[in-house]
């Protein structure tokens, strides 16, 4: 059974508005990380009335996955769409400031939601379910503005990966906008109908107290709907002619060699084909 969640204040703007080269996105605080450091969102809409179809996009939970947080300032600065967009990047800025996968806690924030939380977790899943501060900023973030769909950015598994049934039309679509070439370095993971309960048995082991499964599976809203939930986990080497079913042991500190030689070299290789499918996502017309 889902945990269903009521309406959650969020905090008042720090930088005003600033007009991008498309939308007017706003910059909000919500919260404030383990040290201190302010957890903003930006939106292109009045977060006073959260509006239908939201997307939410979410980068840097981890603090060693810089390339999420830079493609989706990118995209904050390029999108000229009416959809309604909010933004949360970097959602772990202590880590982000450390250059660390955890917070300045030592936890790692997609091992702290509060669906399948286990505390013999193989990465450090805090004390409690939601027991860092990050991970109830984003919590109550997305429980006041009910996103109709949530991306969210990690590096570097070279998949898009569905969390719950309700998810895997919007993964197909964001999928279905790529060439063959931009596909080239990534699989597409989905529930299967009828499988749901399978598929939940075969991340559990991998990902216990994810956001992507908290969204996915374990978040109701007040009206008996849940998000769509995807995790597009960017490429090791976005110029790969393919994706291998079990990747190398070495697949991340491969990519953090290539960031820290070449940093616009691997954003100009990976930035078309995650542009191309934040897009998608952003134009998806969730059934709720």
């Amino acid at each position: 059974m889902g945990f269903c969640f009521h309406g959650v204040g969020i905090g008042e703007i720090t930088s005003g508005h600033a007009r991008m080269s498309g939308s007017q996105f706003f910059t909000r605080l919500i919260g404030r990380s383990a040290e201190g450091r302010e957890i903003v969102a930006r939106t292109n809409f009045d977060p006073a009335t959260p509006p239908a179809n939201l997307t939410l996009l979410i980068g840097g939970q981890h603090g060693d996955e810089p390339a999420t947080v830079r493609l989706l300032e990118e995209f904050c600065g390029m999108f000229r769409g009416t959809e309604p967009v909010a933004i949360v990047a970097p959602a772990n800025p202590d880590g982000l400031v450390a250059r660390s996968r955890y917070n300045a806690r030592g936890v790692d924030l997609n091992r702290n939601c509060g669906f399948n939380w286990h505390a013999e977790s193989e990465e450090p899943p805090g004390s409690a379910p939601w027991s860092e501060p990050e991970s109830c900023v984003l919590r109550d973030f997305i429980v006041a503005q009910r996103p109709a769909k949530i991306v969210s950015l990690h590096w570097a598994l070279a998949e898009l990966d569905a969390d719950g049934q309700q998810s895997t039309a919007l993964a197909q679509a964001v999928w279905s906008v790529l060439t063959e070439e931009q596909r080239a370095p990534y699989r597409l993971r989905v529930t299967e109908l009828g499988r749901g309960q399978r598929r939940l048995e075969e991340t559990y082991s991998l990902c216990p107290g994810s956001l992507g499964q908290w969204c996915g599976y374990g978040l109701q809203y007040p009206d008996g709907s849940q998000p769509a939930m995807i995790t597009l986990e960017l490429p090791h080497d976005p110029l790969a002619t393919s994706r291998p079913e079990v990747l190398d042991d070495v697949h991340l500190p491969f990519v953090h060699a290539w960031w820290a030689r070449d940093a616009e070299g691997y954003m100009r290789a990976a930035r078309p084909a995650v542009r191309a499918m934040l897009l998608a996502a952003c134009r998806f017309p969730s059934s709720s």
